[in-house]
């Protein structure tokens, strides 16, 4: 049988049940045969064919409506209809996915047949750019944009996610999978070491900063910076459902309408409004679903760690120990050294097999859902956007979650025909149930993952009386009963989880009012203003049952941290657009903006409660606290101008003056122009008889843009509270803590793009390439001062650095029909290199989890990964004797690694030290697959990273041989002798490696591969025919969809996307514990009435 053949079967059937539950339902249908309805009045049979218009073959399912009404049918397997109107006088529409929209007046004739185009061009799109909207085939920068239709079907918590994969340039990455927790995105590589490096987000015209004071929610008191919680998002706020598109600016010829904050990319956020001359619309949306974790980490059962640590305690008392044998007791080797390094403990003796699963303990299934409903529509005059949303997603890890309360108006009205206002507003509440899942299970409070990990499985998780065991995994000093000592201990994660209380609430009310008006024809004024109040609430207690390590008793603490922050934008600008003659047309913008941003920060510290009802700081002794004010103001001049002759040749120029208050004095005031040119190639008479070429456009831009994401005052000295003695008392004074700069000015960023557009087969496939190459210069360095002066070091504008790289878009339309198949595809690289470091050129050495790791050195790319490098394992003693001498190596044996010597003197040391790898990816990639079928509709969005490596400090507990905690189940693989080599990347186990091989020194042994392949959504979905839905329902589709669902990668952890140090540029790519990505399935409903 035919293939065609076959789908008209079972269309046929489909249709046929359709239709039966249509009248079973009792929706009325009106007589076909007939001139008159049951309700007695005259109506008009029309019937007709609707065909695809470039092979003449019938299209089935096509919407044949009544326009203005919700009357209609649908065509049938051969693409034909059969309707009738009330009278000649209407307008049918036929509208089909993948087609271009039709609409054909009745009049006297019965019969109409009606040929469709394939919709396979996206170029009179309108792309909204900085303070205004352009004709995406005029655009001459580079514009990455999705639409509401690219996100529907993500059931994510905010857009940054949905934009994942699907940009070509915009690098996002989700480094951790707590609720609420915010992502990481790089346009076009990373391009400061100590400023910011977010793009500027711009919602609705108001420019808003993703950045928030770490004091206000960045960590709790006992953690360093190193181990803090990673920031709460505040564009968490906004409901994905009331985005209608999302544009990235990534040239300088785009984004330097916002000047001094466009080095790291705009990302331009507008939400959905109401259409003109439209019936109200009321829509739901909908899904609900269940999270689990991702991937978990492969650890030892309680047999291979047993093995393991007996293993490591007898290598190290086999080689330090006169007269050791490995079959000694401890009461024995107590005779013959005090060192309990050697001893081995009695729980490992494990008698009554327990073999606890710490993450099954842990991790659990959690819910998600979302609801959001909108009503939308217009008049002559009016137009509105009103909607309402519910979200609320619970952690994997218990006592994590984040819920969301929102609400948008978005209004607009014509005065006259020449003045129209319009009214945007947005409250919205969220509350972010926090748990320190992330950091080492050193870190106080203890990482709850982190200890889910070195936890040993032999441990119990409760007592026999149902409490939680807190006791087990303490060390345990050597007794006369012959007990072992020494294993790491940690606390019990269940009773961190129970003993730490952490809830961030956000209150953020988005707003703008503007109006316009019309001077002269083409020419209009407009007054903007908006404001950004954002308050923060946050409450931390750690309970007297939490027993942090080896204490025996508790230490509670408490903390609150309240902030409001309210940030103020008025600007005024004059936009003209005029068409001269058929040849020439003109669009231009010119403004003033000025925009004040204000915070109080207030905490408040508390210890010593007598128990644990009250998680406030009124139940304990306040101990301290802190009340801090910051501001800063921006006044900008900003203008764009934009010709096109013919849509052939094409020009833009723009510059925006910036006056910042956070810059020295004579420094407040930086100047950023770009120009940008495009041919349209395919408009020249030589090209036309190429007909398979639809279009063909070279453009360039070049420009400069900055960034000022620097803190409020670095350019001015600062004073601190300090104490001293005079005459035996103390006094309160106050004294500089850091040295003024006035000459303090922007990190500037020059960029050049060069691109190619081009469409073929009536833009079918359509491609864009890009290249560019950005500079940054003046970056901004603490740099060391004369003692003198009485300060260390000083910050000052001495650094360089350069990202270079390709982009491709690729989107193909490969069956335009009945059965439509599309394809996106997006492609890009970024090599990031340092081209200038201060007066001297000394590279900067970074701290971050643990010790210095890593490198910022002229040549490579910034926070490079710096220590040792493996090159092999010692076989036997002729291999370390005939090897360089290792100096940072007390007593290597065979089994232990071979390092290189790098600058090839002979020995090993720290001048061997190089960089051994870097966290910003080679390349960057996602590709989109649609397909739709008589209403079913399949998607699925592949998305990956190559090249990118990791520095796995985990590897510091979990494989540093000494079996101290549990570790990973590889670690199985682990040398043992000449004979028994295991994987031959693996060194021996060793209690005591330090004083012998030192294996677990910084070195390539740490750093892995983060590559990865990831299936990123998969989404399936029906679309209910109109003909079933009667006349109240205008549309209904049901889906199931899914995120995260596989993840194919050589990386041991949790998450490839993971980094801990998300604000520090130099330390990027550690993990050193971290809240593990969730593998989502939801169900979801769209309908509209």
């Amino acid at each position: 049988m035919h293939l065609n053949s076959t789908r008209k079967i079972m269309l046929a059937v489909l249709l046929g049940i359709t239709s039966q539950s249509i009248y079973a339902s009792g929706v009325p249908v009106s007589p076909q045969s007939k001139r008159a309805g049951i309700s007695g009045k005259i109506v008009v049979d029309i019937s007709g064919k609707v065909t695809d218009k470039s092979n003449g073959q019938g299209l089935p399912g096509v919407n044949v409506l009544v326009k203005g009404s919700n009357s209609g049918t649908i065509t049938d397997v051969d693409g034909a209809y059969k309707l009738s109107v009330p009278n000649g006088d209407v307008t049918l529409v036929f509208s089909f996915i993948g087609y271009v929209s039709r609409e054909v007046k009745v009049g006297m004739q019965q019969a109409i047949d009606v040929q469709l185009d394939a919709d396979v061009s996206s170029l009179n799109e309108i792309v909204v750019v900085g303070y205004g909207t352009q004709n995406k085939r005029d655009i001459t920068g580079s514009v990455g944009s999705l639409s509401s239709k690219n996100i529907k079907d993500m059931p994510v918590t905010n857009f940054e996610n949905a934009i994942q994969g699907q940009i070509a340039g915009v690098q996002v990455q989700e480094p951790s999978g707590e609720p609420g927790a915010g992502t990481t995105i790089r346009v076009r590589g990373l391009g400061s070491i100590s400023g910011g490096t977010e793009p500027l987000y711009v919602v609705d015209g108001f420019p808003i900063s993703k950045n928030v004071d770490v004091g206000v929610q960045g960590d709790v008191s006992r953690r360093t910076v190193a181990f803090a919680l990673p920031p709460s998002n505040p564009l968490g706020t906004i409901n994905p459902s009331d985005i209608e598109s999302i544009e990235v600016l990534k040239d300088a010829s785009s984004a330097a309408i916002y000047g001094s904050r466009g080095s790291n990319g705009v990302i331009l956020i507008t939400t959905k409004k109401g259409k003109r001359d439209k019936k109200p619309v009321i829509g739901f949306d909908t899904y609900f679903g269940f999270q689990t974790v991702a991937n978990r980490v492969d650890l030892m059962n309680s047999a291979e760690l047993t093995a393991y640590v007996r293993d490591a305690k007898n290598n190290a008392y086999l080689q330090d120990v006169v007269g050791a044998n490995a079959a000694d007791n401890n009461a024995t080797r107590y005779t013959k050294t005090t060192n309990t390094s050697y001893y081995i403990p009695d729980d490992y003796a494990n008698p009554d097999g327990t073999d606890t699963d710490w993450q099954d303990l842990v991790f659990r299934t959690s819910p998600v859902q979302s609801y959001s409903a909108s009503l939308s529509g217009g008049s002559d005059n009016v137009n509105y956007y009103v909607s309402g949303g519910y979200y609320n997603q619970r952690g994997v890890v218990e006592k994590s979650g984040f819920e969301r309360y929102s609400f948008r108006v978005n209004l607009e009205a014509n005065a006259t025909k020449k003045l129209k206002f319009g009214l945007g507003l947005s409250p919205s509440f969220t509350s972010n149930d926090r748990s320190p899942a992330g950091a080492p299970y050193f870190a106080d409070p203890p990482g709850i993952v982190y200890s889910a990990l070195v936890t040993s499985p032999t441990v119990k998780p409760y007592l026999a009386n149902g409490a939680i065991n807190q006791t087990d995994n303490q060390s345990h000093l050597y007794t006369e009963d012959g007990r072992g000592a020494n294993m790491t201990s940690s606390s019990n994660p269940l009773a961190i989880i129970a003993g730490v209380t952490d809830k961030l609430n956000q209150f953020r009310t988005l707003g703008n009012l503007f109006a316009e008006y019309e001077i002269i024809p083409g020419l209009k004024y407009k007054l903007y203003t908006g404001v950004d109040v954002n308050n923060y609430n946050r409450n931390f207690f750690r309970a007297n049952s939490l027993l942090f390590r080896e204490a025996t008793v508790g230490d509670p603490y408490g903390q609150s941290n309240f902030s409001l922050n309210y940030n103020w934008l008025i600007e005024n600008t004059l936009s003209y657009n005029k068409m001269f003659g058929q040849n020439h047309s003109i669009s231009a913008v010119a403004g003033y903006s000025a925009q004040k941003d204000h915070i109080d920060i207030n905490q408040v510290l508390a210890q010593k409660f007598p128990d644990d009802l009250v998680e406030t700081v009124s139940g304990g002794q306040v101990t301290g606290g802190t009340s801090t004010q910051e501001e800063w103001s921006l006044v900008s001049y900003l203008a764009r101008a934009n010709y096109a002759f013919q849509s052939k040749y094409l020009l833009t120029a723009t510059i925006r003056a910036d006056k910042s208050s956070r810059f020295g004095e004579g420094n407040k005031m930086g100047v950023f122009p770009s120009v940008s040119a495009g041919w349209r190639i395919s408009e020249e008479s030589f090209l036309k008889p190429v007909t398979f070429i639809s279009d063909l456009k070279v453009r360039g831009s070049w420009g400069k843009t900055g960034n000022f994401l620097i803190p409020n005052y670095a350019s001015i000295g600062l004073l601190n509270p300090a104490n001293y003695i005079f005459n035996n008392v103390l006094v309160n004074g106050i004294a500089p803590t850091t040295i003024s700069n006035s000459s303090l000015t922007w990190e500037k960023t020059t960029q050049l793009d060069i691109g190619l557009d081009f469409g073929i087969i009536k833009d079918r496939v359509y491609v864009s390439f890009d290249w560019y190459k950005k500079i940054t210069s003046d970056l901004l360095l603490n740099v060391q001062v004369p003692a003198a002066v009485g300060f260390l070091n000083a910050l000052q504008n001495i650094g360089e650095v350069e990202n270079k790289g390709l982009e491709l878009t690729v989107s193909s339309r490969n069956v335009v029909s009945a059965f439509s198949w599309t394809t996106d595809l997006n492609f890009s690289t970024n090599k990031n290199k340092v081209l200038k470091l201060g007066p001297t050129g000394d590279p900067i050495l970074s701290s971050g989890g643990a010790g210095i790791r890593h490198i910022t050195r002229i040549g490579d790319a910034i926070g490079s990964y710096y220590g040792y490098v493996v090159e092999g394992i010692y076989q036997n003693q002729n291999d370390i004797d005939n090897a360089p001498k290792d100096e940072v190596a007390p007593k290597p044996a065979p089994g232990d690694f071979k390092f290189k010597d790098v600058n090839g003197d002979g020995r090993i040391n720290a001048l061997d030290r190089t960089v051994t790898g870097n966290y910003q990816p080679d390349y960057i990639w996602g590709i989109t697959n649609r397909f739709t079928f008589k209403g079913f509709d399949l998607s699925f969005l592949l998305q990956g990273v190559q090249g990118s490596e990791i520095l796995n400090l985990t590897r510091r507990h979990l494989a540093n041989g000494e079996a101290g905690t549990n570790s990973y189940a590889v670690e199985t693989e682990r040398w043992i002798s000449a004979s028994q080599p295991g994987n031959g990347k693996i060194p021996r186990a060793d209690r005591l490696t330090d004083t012998h091989g030192n294996n677990n020194r910084p070195s390539s042994y740490q750093v892995e591969d983060g590559s990865y392949l990831r299936l990123r959504n998969l989404a399936f979905g029906y679309n209910f025919p109109k003909k079933a839905l009667g006349s109240k329902v205008q549309s209904l589709r049901l889906y199931a969809s899914g995120t995260n669902l596989f993840t194919s990668t050589k990386y041991v952890g949790y998450n490839p996307e993971v980094n801990n140090q998300t604000t520090l540029s130099g330390v990027q790519g550690e993990d050193y514990g971290a809240y593990p990505l969730a593998k989502t399935f939801t169900f979801g409903l769209n309908v509209t009435f």
